[in-house]
């Protein structure tokens, strides 16, 4: 059921993607509907694959057991901080940080709808936890303490979604002061791309998460920063309303 209502959400979007392409829209919204719907399409391919079992115990396994080869005092030091510091509170709570810093800067529907993605998104991890109830790796491979289902990874889906959201904010405020160089934009990415990456490895790590589980949570944290950023931009690119007396201003684009 779950992978039924993943792919029909995936087809949906993409359609509408495909129809926004054709019409003039903001520039990142059918490119950000479209990966959107890739990236939904592939989190219920892992979902269809768990309902199957056996084709992914055979890709799974073989990765837990190399992590836990080579577990080491430091590796499992490093892991424990980013599981620690990626949990989906903080992660959550840094693009909560970056809608307010939107709003603060006048962006308020953008900063609306960090706020909603981020709500949408903890409303994803628990209601597919829920409903997919994946067993989480044996007991003798985990080195933290986890009582929720396995699939999807709130770690990976929320790191993916508040970094991203976190630096799509700085991007745009460093643009908007006129600092937004090709060097330094690369390096925001980059950065936030490792950040996103160490996070869910620690989760595999630390044998709490099986890899399908983690690559599952990315790809939906994934598809939820896209939808939010063509969200926003969308409301942003929407005419403002002229006041006769005070007239009015040009809305920002995304």
């Amino acid at each position: 059921m779950t992978t039924a209502v993943g792919l029909a959400v995936a087809a949906v979007v993409l359609l509408v993607g495909a129809v926004l392409a054709r019409r003039r829209t903001p520039r990142p919204v059918p490119a950000c509907l479209v990966v959107a719907g890739v990236l939904v399409a592939g989190a219920a391919t892992v979902f269809a694959l768990v309902a199957a079992d056996e084709t992914l115990a055979d890709t799974d396994a073989p990765v837990l057991a190399w992590m836990v080869a080579e577990r080491t005092a430091g590796r499992t030091d490093l892991a424990e901080t980013a599981s620690l510091v990626g949990g989906t509170f903080f992660t959550g709570g840094l693009a909560v940080l970056a809608a307010l810093v939107l709003a603060l800067r006048g962006r308020r529907p953008r900063a609306a709808v960090w706020v909603g993605a981020v709500v949408v998104g903890s409303l994803t991890i628990r209601l597919l936890k829920t409903a997919v109830e994946r067993a989480r790796p044996p007991l003798d491979t985990r080195l933290a303490v986890e009582t929720s289902a396995s699939l999807p990874s709130g770690h990976a889906l929320m790191s993916a979604l508040g970094v991203g959201l976190t630096v799509v904010a700085v991007l745009l405020l460093l643009r908007d002061a006129g600092r937004s160089g090709p060097v330094v934009r690369v390096a925001i990415v980059l950065v936030g791309a490792v950040v996103v990456l160490v996070i869910g490895a620690s989760r595999v790590y630390l044998g709490v998460h099986w890899t399908t589980d983690v690559a599952a949570g990315w790809m939906l944290g994934g598809a939820l920063l896209a939808l939010a950023v063509a969200l926003a931009a969308v409301l942003e690119s929407r005419p403002v309303e002229i006041h006769p007396l005070k007239g009015s201003v040009d809305a920002p684009v995304a």
